[in-house]
């Protein structure tokens, strides 16, 4: 079977990470190609705390 393609997109940085993140990691290790795609940095959302300013 080819490989597939995922693309994820998340409004906020870490929602993601919380409600996807089993499917990600188990196509990622399938070899299928999957892109991360946030819309906002999650400063007024429940990402807010891990969020920094690059240095």
């Amino acid at each position: 079977m080819a490989n597939l393609s995922a693309r994820v997109v998340s409004a906020h940085s870490a929602d993601f990470v919380w409600r996807r993140c089993g499917a990600i990691a188990l196509h990622a290790k399938k070899g299928d190609a999957v892109t991360i795609v946030c819309l906002a940095f999650g400063e007024r959302g429940e990402s807010a705390k891990l969020r920094q300013e690059p240095a």
